[in-house]
């Protein structure tokens, strides 16, 4: 059984589900060694194995936001490459959890209750 990480569960207890609510939080992204987002940005829980986006709120969009997608096969990480991009079109690959991050050898995505 996958646990959901604490600051998943903390941002997600309000939730009703199937609605997906923006919560402030701090975040992480990194690509290529390359600092995105270091600091406070919107976090959002997607559903219920904890599926969840950093900057990607309708309300308070940062320049660079990405998805990490949670299934059977592990998370699967997207981000917007380009900061005038509407979707997270580039793919960050197959992460790994690890804390409040999920990463592999090309990115980290990471979210934090503040």
């Amino acid at each position: 059984m996958k646990m959901m990480p604490l600051f998943l569960l903390a941002l997600g207890v309000a939730l009703v589900p199937g609605v997906a609510q923006a919560k402030t939080g701090r975040c992480v992204l990194e690509v290529k060694h390359k600092s995105y987002l270091n600091g406070p940005c919107e976090v959002t829980i997607n559903d219920k194995q904890g599926s969840f986006s950093i900057g990607a709120s309708d309300k308070h969009r940062s320049k660079y936001f990405a998805y990490v997608n949670i299934d059977d096969d592990g998370a699967h990480g997207y981000w917007n490459e380009d900061p005038g991009s509407t979707h997270a079109h580039s793919e960050l690959g197959l992460l790994k959890r690890e804390g409040a991050c999920w990463a592999n050898a090309t990115a980290k995505v990471c979210a934090y209750k503040l």
